[in-house]
């Protein structure tokens, strides 16, 4: 109840009575209540770990994995971190065994990492070590895969399993438009704040949810291997220097921020994976 009132949903559907004509019954139901249920089974995973374990808070956790991180080189301190977190957390363990082969992504693992460094590794003297992020893969929800599937960079029409799901994707009238200058906004209503929520997309399993989120981290991997491979020359004449030096956490806000911002990335379909704690 705690949860539905802070999210403020309602976790309650009205259906019509069995036997009583024009009266209906409300029960708990509905897609609120599928949230909240998945919000408390990651916070009761988390909090019995901590409570079992003496932590007073998720945030002393964090801390002393940091601390710990310290008697590493600064490049191997996020995977200090990601280890104990992952170990830990159920809420962190997003992985899974696709065809034999294991895929790790650790999303929220991951950005919660990025997101200390960017918060405390500017300041000249930091309160605990910070970890060196820019090695770390992409942080791969649904919205990854899917963008760069419209925009033509991961192609799935030679897999019988995944080719019938973003018809039309990648195509050379989709990408004609989608590589083209971003729209103008043609009512202030699309550059402000009543931003229209994405269409569904398909509605896809676990195992295919997994195949997807991984190739948009491979994806990413060689995006940023390609742009550092490019010529110097080259891009300075185009004033493209800075591509050189992309990182991969880089790249992932870039791309979540194209499709939240640009108005016909944001009417991309996503794909949907139903009762999903890692995204």
């Amino acid at each position: 109840m705690k949860i539905a009132e802070l999210l403020g949903v309602s976790i309650h559907v009205e259906r019509p009575h069995e036997s009583i004509p024009g009266v209906t019954v409300g029960e708990v139901g509905g897609p609120g209540w599928e949230l909240v249920q998945l919000i408390k089974e990651l916070m009761t995973g988390t909090g019995s770990f901590l409570v079992g374990a003496g932590y007073k808070d998720l945030g002393s956790f964090v801390l002393e994995a940091l601390k710990q991180s310290g008697k590493v080189d600064k490049e191997s301190r996020a995977e200090v971190v990601l280890e104990r977190l992952v170990r830990a957390i159920p809420g962190f363990q997003d992985m899974a065994f696709v065809d034999g082969h294991p895929i790790y992504c650790f999303k929220k693992a991951l950005f919660l990492i990025n997101g200390v460094a960017i918060r405390f590794g500017s300041k000249s003297t930091p309160p605990f070590p910070v970890p060196e992020t820019s090695h770390l893969p992409v942080f791969s929800d649904n919205v990854l895969p899917s963008i760069l599937i419209h925009l033509g960079v991961i192609d799935f029409s030679a897999s019988p399993t995944l080719s019938s799901l973003f018809p039309g994707a990648g195509s050379e009238d989709s990408l004609a438009t989608l590589l083209a200058e971003a729209p103008e906004p043609s009512t202030p209503s699309q550059s402000g704040a009543e931003k229209q929520i994405p269409k569904e997309g398909p509605e896809v399993s676990a195992e295919q949810a997994y195949i997807l989120r991984a190739a948009s981290i491979d994806a990413c991997e060689l995006i940023v291997e390609y742009a550092r491979s490019m010529d110097v020359a080259e891009l300075k004449e185009k004033n493209l220097e800075w591509i050189k030096d992309i990182r991969l956490p880089d790249l992932d806000t870039w791309i979540w921020a194209v499709a939240k911002d640009r108005p016909d990335y944001r009417k991309l379909e996503r794909f949907v994976l139903r009762n999903s704690l890692w995204f």
